[in-house]
């Protein structure tokens, strides 16, 4: 009998799914079970395909002995090498402990150690963060890490792109979300094996074939860099892989994962600083603040979306600049869980995100200024330039209510910087489109109209390769205020892309000197530190 060959068209989705699990995972399974019914991979170790996972959960560390503890400090500085804390160290019993032969004695036993290291649920919050006080003196605490070199080539993208849309598409009659994370599970199964310029590659395919997924760029992008593993020797040179490309979710969703994957064990001081001090003393100064405001998102997933306690670690940074943008990244990463908590926002491929402690409030229906009014002054700055995206669900997207809860922020440094965050939306909201744009900042009030402008600007103009989109859309706003600000707020994003003056006047062009004075006063020209970036 003859069977049809149907393996061939769909090879390239087979090698973007194919698990890559550590091999050390099954040395207990293998030391008790060598028949021919395991699946063995091309490097001579077992590999098994019944699930979706690639990698071994980290939280099973809350489980640890002493033993284990230490063996994984004596792996942290290993860079490339991936590591999985061997079974046996997990265990509890005492008559195993010290004896493996008793684990080929009882091999069930054997099997469900294997399995713990893929099932252990994370440990209660409230007793992540006891001794505190220690952490700048811990060593570090990592496991295991993706590859630094990638093995396969960006010029497979267009296959790989293909076979995803033809698997991946039927869902999108059940719902929006069940299509874009069949898509970022296919994309992150590349980048958690180290090919992150092809993860990239692939999600620039997808959405040049299908543009309905245009705003869900930055939400895979975050997808694809959570399914990157990091150390902190490896952290920036794989950080160094993403781009700013889809408001730079890659950075973002790596740094997620290299601080949710050390939850239940404190942060070292080397540990906090290590992803993002590698970019210091260079040019690529935006690169360091997406850095800093992914630390934030990391910081939030692993204090499962405590404000103050991420608040705090980031306080542990040295210098303002570093601080606020790693506030901004905390306040950021609030509103997405309160999103999809509170709104039913769908994940978009972010399934991935930990799961707020159950004594977390992120939404107050009865209060649209919360988070903000409950945390310190010093912090509500940046909290209020991402309040819209809370305030707007809660009104239907009513900019001029919305406008209303803005005009009560408080000082007239919080109102400006909550009309910022409406601009903000007014832009994602239009998908970019100056004339929505337009449409939804000119229902704010008349005091916030201008610094409605800036914020949609800021949001146009986020990476310093979107630069000429918000230039465009400042010159095509009339003389007066608005415009302005706009410039202003163009100049806020230069100060924080470049880090010398020469190059921040450079990028503060146009035929119009109003236009170049409010652009190199917000980029801080005569100023000695960064200005300011955005949210």
């Amino acid at each position: 009998m003859r069977f049809k060959e149907h393996f061939s068209e769909r090879a390239a989705l087979y090698a973007a799914y194919r698990p890559l699990y550590p091999e050390r995972l099954f040395d207990p399974i293998t030391d008790v079970d060598k028949s021919p019914a395991a699946s063995w991979g091309d490097t001579g170790a077992p590999r098994f395909y019944g699930g979706r996972y690639t990698f071994a959960r980290e939280r099973f560390r809350s489980t640890l002995t002493p033993a284990a503890i230490e063996a994984v400090e004596s792996h942290a500085a290993r860079g490339n090498t991936p590591v999985v804390i061997d079974p046996f160290l997990l265990r509890r019993n005492s008559s195993l402990r010290g004896n493996p032969s008793a684990l080929r004695r009882h091999p069930p036993v054997a099997l469900a150690l294997a399995l713990l290291a893929l099932l252990v649920i994370a440990p209660r919050s409230d007793a992540q963060h006891e001794n505190h006080a220690a952490m700048r003196d811990m060593p570090g605490d990592t496991l295991a890490t993706t590859p630094t070199t990638p093995s396969r080539p960006r010029s497979d993208s267009s296959a790989i792109a293909d076979s995803l849309l033809g698997v991946c598409k039927p869902h999108v009659t059940h719902s929006i979300d069940a299509y874009s994370t069949c898509l970022g599970d296919g994309i992150a199964s590349l980048s958690s094996a180290g090919n992150i310029a092809l993860a990239m590659g692939t999600l620039d395919r997808i959405i040049h074939s299908d543009p309905s997924l245009v705003l869900l760029g930055h939400p895979l992008a975050h997808a694809l860099g959570y399914a990157v593993r990091s150390t902190p020797a490896t952290a920036t040179r794989l950080l160094s892989q993403c781009d700013d490309r889809y408001q730079s979710g890659c950075y973002h969703g790596i740094l997620q994962r290299y601080f949710d994957a050390r939850m239940g064990m404190p942060i070292a001081q080397s540990v906090l600083l290590a992803p993002c001090d590698g970019l210091r003393g260079t040019r690529e100064q935006f690169r360091l603040y997406d850095c800093l405001h992914g630390t934030g998102h990391g910081l939030m997933m692993y204090h499962r979306y405590d404000v103050n306690a991420s608040l705090k670690d980031c306080d542990r940074l040295a210098g303002d600049w570093n601080q606020r943008s790693c506030y901004s990244g905390v306040f950021m990463e609030h509103n997405m869980g309160a999103s999809m908590q509170t709104f039913g926002v769908g994940m978009f491929g972010m399934h991935r995100h930990s799961m707020p402690a159950a004594t977390v409030v992120l939404f107050k229906p009865n209060d649209l200024h919360y988070p903000c009014d409950a945390t310190a002054a010093r912090y509500r700055r940046e909290c209020y330039e991402l309040q819209a995206d809370l305030i707007l669900p809660a009104v239907k997207q009513d900019y001029k209510k919305a406008s209303a809860v803005c005009d009560a922020a408080g000082t007239p440094e919080l109102v400006r910087a909550c009309y910022v965050g409406l601009g903000r939306n007014a832009s994602g909201a239009s998908a970019f489109q100056y004339a929505g744009i337009r449409k939804r900042c000119d229902q704010a009030s008349p005091a916030g109209v201008p610094f409605c402008y800036q914020g949609a600007v800021r949001h146009l103009a986020y990476a310093p390769s979107e630069l000429p989109r918000g230039v465009a859309f400042c010159k095509s706003l009339p003389q007066g205020e608005s415009r302005l600000r706009c410039w202003d707020g163009v100049g806020l994003q230069v100060g924080g892309f470049f880090s010398d003056s020469a190059s921040r006047q450079r990028a503060c062009q146009s035929d119009v000197t109003r236009d170049v004075a409010a652009c190199v006063e917000g980029a801080g020209v005569t100023q000695s530190l960064p200005a300011r970036n955005r949210p």
